[in-house]
């Protein structure tokens, strides 16, 4: 745990708004949900036999994350390197694991003897805690954006995982988002590069400026959004045990072709790709929550085309970074080795967008497009076919760079 000034008084402000619901797990079990649908992380590891930590970690600017850690689960010898899984934008740790122990990639590590620590990024239901600060009452809470999780939750998560396990280095998979906060991190603080053995960044963010998504009309208006969601009070967005959280549930339950239609507009997914029975599950583990100033964030990049920090306006740029525009992140100084995994359908990483990444990275080792047209962005994780066309390559650079 990192020591961090708390002599300040927290900010106090007159309210923030909530629409919290109690987990009404009786009622779900009356209404014939899948059990697997509300079981938190360490209850589903337990009900499939996978022997589960439960850690947390102190950053430097005073959030408290949560980490499971699920210990190997196999018959041969333990890898050298743990693996650190990140997941993406309001998601969690459960991403890992809700497809189940065959798709799952935290069960497919652990059965492949290594060492696996699923962290979850501040703001979502496991780690929404602080030193000092209340999210349910201080506006200072929320705000941060995926700057601020590169640059504190995740070299605190790795610092965390090697002291623990004595190790000087570990290996990377995000997801999504969670490649971003790879690249924020090794462009901002570039010694980081030393501690990770290789990185695999499925489906990764970090340029934005090909986007052919309704989500690029919505992007245009996001300060008269973000300007009325704070003024109403509103600082945290999908978050879980919310009103919209149960609805959704209630739909994919009954409905599972209504939850593949949300998934196929938001992702570009072709139904039937990931298992019908596995569609409610996970998109019950999703919507974890996060900050309306981190979605602002990716507002930016796909206005600016830039992979850029975040736009504080032109004084607090000068105060924040020296210069009236948001510096670029500089990807160049990510020279630890990485793969990169992309899809051909995924609306949210573009082929086009993964490819100017991989031009600037010094340390690219593949930049590895899935050969199927279905392929989307949450193929990666929960489609019926990764065990197949994505788990092999992961295993296979795991196990070439041991």
């Amino acid at each position: 745990m990192l020591d961090i000034d708390t002599s300040r008084p927290a900010i106090r402000p007159t309210k923030l708004v909530s629409y919290s619901i109690p987990q009404l797990r009786a009622l779900k079990k009356a209404l014939g949900f899948n059990e697997d649908t509300y079981l938190n992380f360490t209850e589903l590891t337990d009900k499939y036999g996978y022997p589960t930590e439960t850690h947390t970690v102190t950053t430097e600017d005073g959030y408290i994350l949560k980490i499971f850690r699920i210990l190997p689960k196999c018959s041969g010898t333990v890898k050298p390197y743990p693996v650190l899984l990140m997941h993406g934008f309001i998601d969690a740790a459960d991403l890992w694991i809700a497809a189940g122990t065959r798709i799952g990639l935290g069960y497919v590590l652990a059965s492949n003897c290594f060492d696996v620590w699923a962290v979850n990024g501040r703001g979502n239901d496991y780690s929404r805690k602080h030193v000092s600060l209340d999210p349910d009452k201080d506006p200072e809470f929320w705000n941060f954006t995926f700057d601020e999780h590169g640059y504190f939750d995740l070299p605190a998560s790795i610092d965390y995982i090697l002291r623990s396990t004595g190790k000087s280095k570990l290996f990377f998979v995000g997801h999504s988002q969670g490649s971003t906060l790879y690249f924020v991190m090794c462009s901002l603080k570039p010694e980081y590069n030393d501690k990770v053995r290789l990185a695999v960044q499925l489906g990764p963010v970090a340029w934005m400026k090909n986007l052919n998504h309704p989500l690029v009309l919505i992007a245009k208006q996001y300060v008269a959004i973000k300007a009325f969601l704070d003024g109403a009070g509103i600082r945290e967005i999908f978050a879980g045990d919310r009103l919209i959280h149960f609805v959704l549930e209630f739909m994919c339950r009954y409905s599972p072709e209504f939850c593949e239609f949300g998934l196929s507009f938001a992702t570009g997914y072709m139904p039937r790709t990931i298992s019908i029975e596995t569609v409610p599950v996970a998109l019950s583990h999703v919507v974890r929550g996060s900050s309306v100033k981190n979605l602002a964030h990716f507002a930016q990049l796909i206005i600016t085309g830039r992979f850029q920090r975040y736009d504080e306006g032109t004084e607090m740029n000068i105060e924040r970074y020296g210069t009236r525009k948001p510096p670029e992140y500089n990807v160049s100084l990510v020279t630890s080795p990485v793969v990169l995994i992309s899809a051909q359908s995924d609306s949210l990483s573009t082929v086009k967008d993964v490819d100017i990444l991989a031009a600037r990275l010094p340390n690219l080792v593949e930049n590895f497009v899935v050969p199927k047209p279905y392929w989307s962005h949450h193929n990666h994780v929960w489609g019926i076919t990764a065990p197949d066309l994505v788990h092999p390559k992961i295993l296979d650079y795991f196990n070439k760079y041991v």
